[in-house]
């Protein structure tokens, strides 16, 4: 914390530090920024990361170093002042929300799109976007939390389920495990958000519901991802639910090839053969694939 010392490197989940100019011998060319510069920058980035956010997001989001609600309140009503801030109104909330003067042309112009961003991933735990849980539940209706502490017998959703986002929306999470002596990768618990399943609109954002066919393609397409970023050369497909998009899921993901990275694992061979399981319970049918 004192800047000093950074992270030089990591083996499994073992830091390794050294001196700063050792590591990051450019950042001593830098000036610090002065108290007050730095208030003002630090409440600009989560700003312009939030698109619009009231108080509570605010000291949610960068929380280290944390900033007294007083100290965080002057700053703001100074930026608002200066017309670098400015309040905004959002449908159906009474909080007071903020957002940068110079987003608001992008943000009005992300408000006239009919459709939502397109694309799906899994996202990490410590993604940025979860960092404030209650900000998710508020403008999503998804209740997250990793439950890595939780004893097994009291998790809902799995030790490490990661939250499956598909064209804006949260459809649903899945439970990952990398078995890396393997080399593969194993989804272990695919879980589907009840609107989705239902085929009704989101409880929250309001920008269209998914499909359940673009729900399953999304989710093949970020298992696929996954796989080939962590260099597995085999994917499984464990528990699925509902039971009744368990075909689905399994065609979707076999249909696609994992992409094997140009730098694979130590002792693995880059033209080694993709296999995609159809699940632990399931006939183990697997379809033989070229790597690439």
């Amino acid at each position: 914390m004192s800047g000093r010392t950074t992270v030089h490197s990591r083996v499994h989940f073992q830091k390794r530090f050294d001196l700063l100019e050792r590591v990051l011998p450019e950042a001593l060319a830098h000036q610090p920024l002065a108290a007050a510069a730095f208030r003002r920058w630090h409440l600009e980035r989560s700003l312009h990361a939030l698109g619009a956010a009231t108080d509570t997001d605010l000291r949610m989001y960068l929380t280290f170093p944390r900033t007294g609600a007083a100290e965080r309140a002057a700053v703001l009503r100074e930026m608002v002042r200066d017309g670098e801030v400015v309040e905004v109104a959002i449908a159906g909330h009474r909080a007071r929300w903020y957002a940068l003067a110079r987003d608001l042309e992008s943000l009005a112009a992300a408000g006239r799109r009919r459709a939502a961003s397109r694309g799906a991933t899994l996202l990490s735990p410590f993604d940025s976007f979860l960092w404030h849980r209650e900000r998710i539940v508020r403008l999503f209706g998804y209740d997250y939390r990793i439950e890595v502490y939780v004893p097994p017998a009291k998790r809902t959703f799995g030790y490490y389920a990661l939250p499956l986002l598909v064209d804006g929306q949260l459809v649903g999470r899945v439970d990952t495990k990398l078995h890396r002596s393997e080399r593969r990768l194993e989804l272990r618990h695919i879980r589907f958000e009840p609107w989705f399943v239902a085929e009704a609109a989101p409880p929250r954002a309001s920008w269209g519901a998914v499909t359940h066919e673009r729900g399953v393609a999304g989710l093949a397409v970020a298992a696929h991802s996954l796989a080939a970023f962590t260099g597995a050369l085999k994917l499984d497909v464990g528990r699925v639910t509902p039971a009744s998009m368990r075909t689905a899921i399994d065609r979707a993901i076999g249909r696609l090839n994992i992409r094997v990275p140009s730098q694979p694992l130590e002792g693995a061979a880059p033209s080694a053969p993709v296999r995609v399981g159809v699940g632990a319970k399931s006939p183990q049918l697997r379809k033989e694939t070229t790597s690439g």
